[in-house]
């Protein structure tokens, strides 16, 4: 059993990643502030195993505060959620995505200063390849930014919290695990167009009057049910792996063929319209999950249309969440 502090806990990935490492048999402190996670995400959680503090780790007093909660507890660990992501909030909001993503991960490294905490693992994204020149692309590929595309707010906020994370390991001797998450998907995503493609997809066509594509729909990713990627996560962390490593699923599809397959799924009709593409949305994306499956011979993964049967199911009687100004 370890004693883990979890940012972000209350988040889509935050809620199912405590309850796989609650699951496993760990005490879970969980830190949030609310912007995008719910308490109803974590109320199936035994207050036995899981505590949660309300802290908004982007002010100025939120480094006294955890480090206060680093020591209290005796954490050991450190899993570094927390961050502005949505990708319209790349569009809308690019200044608040940089100076919030980045200020939070500072944070959470100065709050573990000289503390009990011996490993830190930090949640990076597969935004930071950008237009990637190898598909799949594994983790040695350099990191590509556009400082010209708004979009890049959030691959750049991610990009230094991973310098961030590896250099302040270095300095503090301590280990680290930065896990770049190719596209998840799963029930209690937020499912307005500040969330993420698939919920937002079941969502129109649940509940609107006609189902919209932007672009022409032949840009691609790779889907992880998120169950698999809190089974993963939590094996690497009890694996003791360190460095870089893709998290994700490999399976490659494009946006037209996920949108049908949502709709034969549910059984409905599909009649897309299609809008202009976003600025600088990226084409392809597929992780290199050599490195992985080297780890976990036996990885497996839920099928498409099953984990799309429990999405869809999860948001024909959830209410759409509201969505958020900053």
């Amino acid at each position: 059993m370890r004693k883990i502090l979890v940012t972000g806990a209350a988040g889509f990935l935050g809620s199912h990643l405590c309850e796989t490492l609650i699951a496993h048999g760990h005490k879970i402190v969980g830190v949030d502030n609310f912007f995008r996670g719910t308490r109803e995400n974590i109320a199936q959680l035994s207050p036995e195993s899981f505590t949660i503090f309300d802290l908004d780790l982007s002010t100025p007093t939120a480094v006294s505060h955890l480090h206060s909660l680093l020591n209290e507890h005796n954490i050991e660990t450190v899993i570094h959620l927390a961050a502005v992501n949505g990708t319209q909030y790349f569009y809308d909001h690019p200044t608040f995505v940089l100076h919030q993503n980045t200020t939070i991960s500072m944070h959470v490294l100065q709050a573990i200063a000289d503390t009990s905490v011996t490993k830190i693992l930090y949640a990076s994204s597969s935004e930071v390849y950008g237009d990637p020149t190898l598909i799949p692309t594994p983790e040695s590929h350099p990191i590509i930014l556009n400082a010209h595309a708004d979009r890049d707010s959030y691959a750049s906020s991610k990009a230094i919290g991973d310098f961030y994370t590896r250099l302040f390991a270095k300095q503090y001797n301590i280990d680290f695990l930065i896990f770049r998450i190719f596209n998840l998907y799963g029930e209690r995503m937020v499912n307005t167009r500040y969330g993420q493609v698939i919920p937002e997809f079941v969502q129109r066509m649940l509940f609107e009057n006609e189902f919209t594509i932007l672009g022409n729909g032949e840009h691609s990713r790779s889907f992880c049910y998120i169950k698999d990627a809190t089974n993963i996560i939590t094996t690497l962390l009890h694996k003791n792996i360190t460095g870089f490593i893709n998290v994700g699923n490999d399976e490659e599809i494009t946006i037209n063929e996920l949108a049908k397959t949502i709709h034969v799924v549910a059984n409905k009709e599909f009649t897309p319209r299609y809008l202009p593409a976003r600025p600088h949305d990226h084409k392809r994306r597929r992780p290199d999950l050599t490195r992985l499956r080297d780890i976990i011979p036996d990885l497996r993964y839920t099928p498409l249309t099953e984990g799309l049967k429990r999405v869809i199911s999860f948001y024909e009687t959830t209410q759409p969440v509201k969505e958020q100004a900053t």
